[in-house]
């Protein structure tokens, strides 16, 4: 495997997965103790469900509005409270997207499944 953008690593199954790192900054801060933290997570999800879903659909958003859809749901599969999974709580950054694996998906088991779709949370 070859080493392309920091913290990911080449690897043949790119073209069966979309890769997208996404980040969650909490909208509630507060000084003392934070209620929520900052997430990053990346997701691995399958082109093959990115196609199901977008045959499924009357009008196509395109594959990359469908996968974000579907890794946004397994991201937030990986935050330890439910209370901490509503989506309306976080901002977030603009997603990356990678060609290649994360080396984190590599060296442990992922931390959410849903759907063949698989998150790592970033610590």
């Amino acid at each position: 495997m070859k080493r392309s953008s920091p913290g990911y690593v080449q690897a043949e199954m790119s073209q069966q997965f979309f890769y997208v790192h996404l980040k969650f900054i909490p909208k509630i801060v507060t000084l003392e103790v934070p209620i929520l933290r900052q997430r990053e997570v990346v997701v691995e999800v399958s082109k093959s469900l990115v196609q199901h879903r977008q045959s499924e659909l009357r009008e196509d958003p395109g594959e990359k509005a469908i996968a974000l859809d579907i890794a946004r749901r397994a991201a937030l599969g990986t935050f330890p409270t439910v209370a901490e999974r509503i989506l309306g709580l976080y901002d977030e950054e603009a997603p990356s997207w990678h060609e290649h694996r994360h080396q984190v998906m590599n060296e442990r088991p992922c931390d959410n499944e849903e759907n063949s779709t698989r998150a790592w949370r970033i610590v």
